[in-house]
């Protein structure tokens, strides 16, 4: 039995939030987000009462028995499950971080895009080794040349903060399911470059 990183609840079951991939008649495939110990499981509805109706893409809080039959994907018993909301999503989907939370996430061996959303002219005057540069008013059109795997981690900045939220905003408008927003380059503790 797996246990790991899903959250439990009193009774030990298991909770975690999940993108629905596919709907069958008593069950459903899920891409589990968080907390996340795989990445995909194979969901048995035949239990949960009240069940609303389901499509792909649709978020969704599920609770499972504890027992999880090891197998790709995992399979799993469902004892509740509800939509999320769409705070609930965007607070899963888009997260402030601290620059020593992105200088630990650069340096945790996972890989990352690091996206500075600044205009050229910034950029040139210092930013930080490995950035990508994608300005804000570019990111609608040309963020899925630039960044082509929507589930890739992307840490975002910009010179204050303002510019990196309305990017990391629309990057998860367009698609992009793990972005990361530290603000300014102005409060960036360590090294910059210049070109």
């Amino acid at each position: 039995m797996l246990t790991g990183c899903l959250g439990n609840d009193s009774g030990g079951n298991l909770s975690f939030n999940a993108v629905v991939e596919s709907v069958d008649d008593q069950s459903i495939l899920v891409i589990i987000k968080e907390p996340s110990e795989f990445d995909k499981a194979s969901v048995d509805l035949s239990e949960v009462n009240d069940l609303p109706a389901l499509e792909p893409g649709d978020w969704v809080f599920v609770t499972i028995l504890p027992e999880i039959r090891e197998s790709y994907p995992v399979q799993v018993t469902a004892v509740s499950l509800r939509k999320l909301t769409e705070e609930e999503i965007e607070s899963m989907r888009y997260q402030a971080i601290s620059a020593e939370d992105a200088k630990a996430m650069m340096e945790d061996g996972s890989p990352f895009v690091l996206l500075d959303v600044r205009t050229p002219a910034e950029f040139k005057q210092g930013h930080i080794e490995g950035a990508l540069l994608l300005p804000n008013t570019e990111i609608e059109a040309k963020a899925s040349s630039v960044l082509p795997d929507k589930d890739a981690r992307i840490l975002v900045y910009c010179r204050s903060g303002n510019r990196s939220e309305e990017a990391a905003l629309k990057l998860i408008d367009i698609g992009y399911t793990n972005v990361y927003d530290f603000g300014g380059i102005i409060d960036w503790p360590y090294d910059i470059v210049v070109d």
